[in-house]
């Protein structure tokens, strides 16, 4: 994946969904009060600059709101995780923001699964992406110990 993932100060990007992950995840930067998704316009950029939004999407208001929540719920669970405790309502937002991606199990000729969206439109597509990455994290054993940091 594309540099623009990660933002100004990161550290440098890990591989695979598990940059996906952190790179979103650093769209805030409350130390240099920088925010990559401070406006829908902004958000849009980021997206499409990261291959996550078509270049001739955007964002609704709602969808704007939408990826902040997931974005902070992301940001709230590895949090808990890097802090040692568990945070049932960080996971029960993130839950809730995921589910935007309407995920299906797909098999393919080989007899392979693999999750994907079922949906049409953009933005529930970008959150698969994101609910895939999350998956794929976990099945590396790098969700979310590594994505916190850890």
């Amino acid at each position: 994946m594309p540099e623009p993932h990660s933002s100004a100060g990161s550290s440098t990007a890990a591989p695979g969904p598990l940059q996906l992950i952190q790179s979103l995840a650093r769209t805030l930067n409350a130390d240099q009060e920088t925010d990559l998704l401070g406006s829908r316009e902004e958000a849009a950029a980021w997206l499409r600059t990261a291959a996550l939004l078509p270049a001739d999407a955007g964002l609704s208001n709602s969808e704007h709101a939408a990826l902040v929540r997931l974005r902070d719920s992301i940001r709230d669970v590895l949090t808990a995780h890097a802090d040692g405790r568990q945070d049932a309502a960080a996971a029960g937002r993130l839950t809730k923001a995921l589910a935007d991606g309407r995920l299906v199990l797909t098999v393919d000729a080989a007899g392979a699964p693999q999750l994907a969206s079922a949906a049409r439109a953009s933005y529930p597509n970008l959150v698969a992406e994101v609910a895939v990455a999350i998956a794929a994290a976990t099945a590396d054993g790098d969700w979310p110990r590594r994505a916190a940091g850890g």
